[in-house]
Formats: structure tokens, C-alpha cells, sequence
């Protein structure tokens, strides 16, 4: 993999740099999203309440599914121990 412009060490376990990138990742589709739409529909304000408000719940939903809801029940294939997205964070 092609090393990144920006890195930033972080002092925190894998489990929670996978919260972690899932939730900016969240946050950087609705940003995109957004400003499409805005680029789309002139009259709509491109960072109004309801966005802001939208954005929030999204990433509060994010938050509960990893610090919740994955420690309560964790799906995982019968035939194959290995959960292919954490070896990028194992190396």
C-alpha cells in the first residue's frame, strides 16, 4: 500500500482505531454528500441545521454500534477465524 501524505499516531487500541476511522469515514460521506447536493440544489444551505443535526445522529449511531452493540453480539463466519479488516491494523 502507498504510504499516505498525512499520518497521525494515536495512542489508543485497534479496536477503537477501527471505531475511529469508521466514524470519520461516516462523517466524510455525509460532508460530500452534502456539498453535492448543495452544488445540485443552490437553494439549499449548504451547512444547515438538519445537515448538522442528520450528521450528529449518524455518527452517535456509529458510536453505539462499536462501544455497544459489537461487545454484546459479534457475527462471524463459521468457516474462517480471521476477520479480514483487522490485519490492516496488526501489522
Amino acid at each position: 500500500m502507498d504510504k499516505p501524505l498525512f499520518e497521525i499516531d494515536v495512542d489508543i487500541s485497534d479496536y477503537n482505531l477501527m471505531a475511529l476511522n469508521d466514524t470519520v469515514r461516516m462523517l466524510l460521506i455525509q460532508v460530500v454528500v452534502q456539498v453535492l447536493f448543495v452544488l445540485r440544489n443552490p437553494q439549499v444551505e449548504l451547512l444547515s441545521s438538519i445537515f448538522i443535526e442528520n450528521t450528529l445522529f449518524i455518527i452517535l449511531g456509529i458510536m453505539v454500534y462499536w462501544l455497544i452493540f459489537n461487545h454484546v453480539i459479534t457475527f462471524k463466519n463459521k468457516n474462517n477465524t480471521d476477520i479480514f479488516y483487522q490485519k490492516i491494523y496488526t501489522k
